[in-house]
């Protein structure tokens, strides 16, 4: 369906809401050091911390991808201003999917049920073996009670199992405690 793999791509899931003065200038300097390391960034493409992410990666010259669906269509439906290329879905699930099958890695911020479902397309697809193991950094505390949860879930899928060592689906996720650490993670995970 939509094929885009050409160099390695980061998938930041968040918020269309903005998070704080102090958060904001955070995730700008994660996308600014994603594209830094040479990462193309994919987002929903929208407002909030979708919009950080690609902003910062934009100011340090990488690329942006924002995956889009739109409720209801119009010509005044667009993604922010730092999406370099746009990809509309037809839905919710499939701009998804078409998130997870295009990237390397995860990086989930804070966010509400649209963040939720995304952390949980991720982890079910990697868990079941829908999806080959990928990193899924969370930045921050905001996820660890979703974590805690899935820890007498057991993993599936025996490459994420060796690859991650993951025992419950609560290991498929990385806590970090900031933006210099998420990235660091991504790309030794990727090396």
């Amino acid at each position: 369906m939509y094929q885009m793999m050409t160099k390695r791509r980061i998938c930041v899931f968040g918020s269309y809401r903005d998070l704080g003065k102090r958060e904001k200038e955070d995730i700008v300097k994660l996308g600014t050091l994603l594209a830094g390391e040479g990462f193309d960034v994919i987002t929903g493409g929208f407002g909030g911390t979708m919009e950080d992410v690609s902003m910062g990666a934009k100011k340090a010259g990488g690329k942006t991808i924002g995956v889009t669906y739109y409720k209801k269509q119009g010509p005044s439906k667009k993604p922010n201003r730092y999406v370099d290329e746009e990809i509309r879905t037809k839905n919710i699930f499939d701009r998804i999917d078409v998130m997870m099958k295009n990237s390397d890695g995860f990086i989930v911020l804070p966010g509400g049920t649209g963040t939720l479902l995304e952390l949980a397309a991720c982890l079910e697809h990697i868990n079941k073996g829908m999806l080959k193991p990928k990193p899924i950094i969370a930045l921050g505390d905001f996820w660890k009670p979703v974590a805690e949860k899935l820890t007498g879930e057991p993993v599936l899928n025996d490459e994420a199992r060796s690859e991650f060592g993951a025992l419950s689906c609560s290991d498929l996720i990385t806590f970090v405690g900031t933006v210099e650490e998420a990235v660091g993670r991504i790309v030794s995970a990727l090396q």
